[in-house]
């Protein structure tokens, strides 16, 4: 007896009419006939009737038969499909697009543990700017991007799936002898005569720092911007000029040179993990667990 002697004997009990079930199983009635009685000759039992031409009877023996093959047949696709994905996992490919936040928000870390794990995996990831990556996930040269809330807004939210995976808070970063490191909260009014100097458009900050601009009344005397964090930092030392970032990604580049205030009142930004709605690979999905497991967010 085989998994499709099961699943011919289901599709007969549904239908209850061997030439209809001879249809949807694309097999011929005589064909059909003989695998049925097969059936009943390994079984020693009796599991259909068909002294009505028109509608065949299931037997006792048979409705028992039926509950047992239904069961046994859930299970083999259960098996099936844990067999697929564990195939999939072992030779799958995931292609990662990410803002350049890996290193302090500890994601290379998850990366580098993810890739231990799964040695077959392969991994392709690439770090670019905002509107870059935005256009490889709309255009689906992505399984998954991670970006900031400020970007992720323009996408269609019926056709993306968000994770927050962590909460971040926007600063303003200064020199230390800088006249506004005195405070320890700065409001928007009291930027309308500092230089700025800002990362470069694409990188989500550019984006936020021109709407609170906006929303405060006056344009920003933005002096010059940049791809690079550190080069960034190095261009506040000794100087009147402040700069934008978010607190994680600052961190690593600051020394008591340095300082870090909040915006008066504070704005935060949530780092998130995205991807198509419903095209998900096993591969994907088993490194979304892996990164949101214990990461709660910030």
């Amino acid at each position: 007896m085989t998994i499709d002697d099961l699943k011919n004997f289901v599709v007969l009990y549904q239908t209850r009419n061997v030439s209809d079930a001879a249809v949807e199983l694309l097999m011929t009635q005589s064909a059909l006939s003989k695998r049925i009685h097969a059936m009943e000759n390994e079984l020693d039992a009796k599991l259909i009737s068909t002294k009505n031409k028109r509608h065949l009877t299931i037997t006792e023996s048979g409705e028992v038969f039926f509950r047992y093959a239904e069961t046994i047949l859930t299970q083999y696709d259960m098996l099936t499909n844990e067999l697929s994905e564990y195939r999939e996992l072992k030779k799958g490919t995931l292609n990662i697009g990410s803002i350049p936040v890996l290193s302090p928000y500890g994601i290379m870390d998850k990366l580098n543990r993810f890739m231990t794990d799964y040695p077959q995996i392969n991994i392709r990831l690439q770090e670019l700017e905002g509107n870059e990556l935005l256009e490889k996930l709309q255009t689906n040269q992505l399984d998954l991007g991670i970006l900031r809330s400020v970007q992720t807004s323009l996408l269609n939210k019926s056709q993306f799936h968000f994770i927050d995976i962590y909460r971040d808070e926007l600063k303003i970063i200064m020199a230390a002898n800088h006249p506004l490191a005195k405070k320890q909260k700065i409001a928007m009014k009291d930027l309308t005569d500092t230089d700025v100097v800002v990362l470069s458009p694409g990188s989500g900050i550019y984006e936020r720092v021109g709407k609170l601009y906006q929303q405060a009344g006056f344009t920003p005397n933005i002096r010059f911007t940049t791809t690079h964090i550190e080069t960034l930092i190095g261009s506040l030392e000794n100087s009147q000029r402040i700069t934008f970032l978010f607190e994680k990604s600052a961190q690593s580049f600051l020394n008591d040179g340095f300082v870090m205030r909040s915006l008066d009142p504070p704005v935060y930004n949530d780092l998130q993990l995205v991807f198509p709605q419903g095209k998900l690979t096993q591969v994907g999905k088993r490194f979304v667990n892996y990164l949101i497991k214990d990461h709660p967010l910030s």
